[in-house]
């Protein structure tokens, strides 16, 4: 074994191995690199498609408890089950196990994406605390009126259901506001539909700031009706757009 030895370092073999033996080390750290470098553009791809939604998600489901902290769990399991069922599947087979391995880190930077994209828009935070049912019908109207939208409140004592009609370029719709802090149920679905057919409106949709139950979901599938958070009124015409699609 010593001559063996022997031979192959005055044969220069030895350097050699060692040389080619940190040559395929770099490249197996070069190719580790690269391929978490493709995970997180994938990553940043499909964020920035889902960026509204993500957005909206968030206005949603952050909530502050009876002492203002906020409420995360709900945002942080919504983050997820997006990376779960948008991420993973988007990456190839041999670049799932990354995913799995580096979830923290793509978590965080969902998060850090969602921050910023909410910064860019200062309009999603500038509801009032401590509204009332009342304000938030204005609020609501008045978010309207900046998006080019002709708007009237009708009048409590005969709304019939509706608290907002809203024109623009030929299209009329109305709104029910429910500024709650449980999810809106069926009546307002029902209520909605009725005064849509009475204003003789092509559109109806409930505004919340809260979340809908599934029965409200299943009868406003049925009649036609938009389930909206406060923030789509932004995109309101395009809602509808796609609605009448």
């Amino acid at each position: 074994m010593f001559l063996l030895l022997k031979t192959l370092v005055e044969s220069n073999v030895v350097p050699f191995l060692l040389v080619a033996t940190v040559c395929v080390g770099v490249l197996i750290i070069v190719v580790r690199i690269w391929r978490r470098h493709k995970v997180l553009e994938t990553v940043d791809a499909i964020t920035n498609r889902h960026i509204a939604e993500l957005v909206r998600q968030c206005t949603i489901l952050i909530r502050n408890d009876p002492y203002g902290r906020p409420i995360l769990d709900k945002w942080h399991s919504h983050v997820d089950e997006f990376i779960t069922h948008h991420v993973r599947p988007a990456v190839s087979p041999s670049q799932q196990p990354i995913v799995d391995k580096r979830r923290a880190i793509i978590s965080q930077r969902i998060l850090q994406r969602v921050e910023e994209a909410i910064t860019q828009r200062p309009a999603l935070l500038t509801m009032p605390e401590n509204m009332t049912p009342a304000g938030f019908e204005a609020y609501c109207a008045e978010t309207l009126r900046k998006c080019g939208w002709q708007v009237s409140l009708t009048p409590l004592c005969r709304d019939q259901g509706v608290d907002v009609i809203a024109e623009k370029n030929g299209v009329r719709a109305v709104l029910q506001c429910k500024l709650y802090s449980k999810p809106v149920g069926n009546k307002a679905v029902q209520e909605i539909s009725a005064g849509r057919t009475h204003q003789q409106a092509q559109y109806g949709a409930v505004v919340t700031n809260s979340t809908y139950t599934t029965s409200a979901q299943e009868l406003a599938t049925t009649n036609r009706i938009k389930l909206l958070h406060h923030t789509d009124l932004l995109q309101l015409e395009e809602i509808f757009g796609e609605h009448s699609a």
